[in-house]
């Protein structure tokens, strides 16, 4: 290949990796249904990626002021609350998984959840209690209104949720 080429695949690269952060901050943007699929159901990703940083941002808004480890968590919560935002728009192995990720209600709902994710993000990078609060009332609303209809009263497996993590100490270096 010639340096020409690699410029231009470069550039190319760059084009769609300046369009995937646009979208990625648009929050009208189309939710785009991967192809791929994922190695467990929609309902595992939503206990372990969503419920558990959930847990952690209403916990952290019904405080009174946090420290600065608090606000650590919570900034945790939230990239693990946006992380999530792109896995529940990929089918798992959940027999209707597929099916929900190509429903455009639930094309609306993953739109309304990384927006509320986003909100999050916000307010705990601001050290905001107050936006915090709201965005994560935000949150239980777009959590409740997906439930309403995706989420049976028993789970298939069994499991309503996972226990909270123990907190873990690195041992020291």
């Amino acid at each position: 290949m010639t340096a020409n080429t690699f410029a231009r695949i470069g550039l190319s690269l760059l084009c769609a990796l300046g369009g995937a952060s646009i979208a990625a901050a648009d929050k009208t943007a189309p939710v785009p249904v991967a192809s791929a699929r994922l190695a467990v159901s929609l309902l595992d990703v939503m206990r372990a990626s969503v419920q558990i940083p959930a847990d952690g941002i209403w916990g952290a808004a019904g405080g009174d002021k946090l420290s600065d480890d608090q606000w650590l968590l919570a900034d945790q919560d939230s990239i693990n609350l946006l992380a999530a935002a792109s896995l529940i728009a990929t089918p798992g192995t959940g027999k209707n998984d597929r099916m929900w990720v190509q429903s455009p209600d639930w094309q609306n709902w993953v739109r309304e959840y990384r927006s509320a994710a986003l909100d999050v993000r916000a307010a705990a990078r601001a050290h905001d209690l107050a936006k915090l609060s709201a965005a994560g009332d935000r949150l239980t609303k777009v959590c409740e209104d997906c439930h309403t209809k995706y989420r049976p009263a028993t789970p298939s497996d069994g499991v309503s949720r996972y226990p909270f993590y123990p907190k873990r100490e690195l041992p020291a270096q």
